[in-house]
């Protein structure tokens, strides 16, 4: 029988539950769920978010910032709700 690692099993789970969550501002916005899958769930303190990876090769620190993921969507928890957000990237990656 395979280990399956812990941290990375939580980390799935907790990306199913925010994609979940964030399921009804989708379809309301005509955001791509699919889309959506396939980028990078990112989870810090009080908020997640979901990033498009970039295609840019990274060339030391002449080219850092174009090789950043451009955050899309994100979950902040403030004053005892979840609350989500578009950034500038959301319609650009997620139509």
């Amino acid at each position: 029988m395979e280990k399956i690692n812990q941290r990375k099993m939580e980390e799935e789970l907790q990306k199913a539950l925010a994609i979940a969550y964030v399921r009804p501002f989708c379809l309301e916005n005509n955001l791509s769920l699919e889309k959506l899958h396939s980028q990078r769930f990112i989870l810090s303190c009080n908020e997640c978010a979901f990033a498009q990876p970039s295609d840019v090769k990274p060339n030391g620190l002449i080219n850092d910032a174009e090789t950043m993921p451009k955050v899309t969507l994100i979950i902040r928890y403030e004053d005892g709700q979840l609350k989500i957000e578009e950034t500038e990237h959301t319609r650009e990656f997620l139509v």
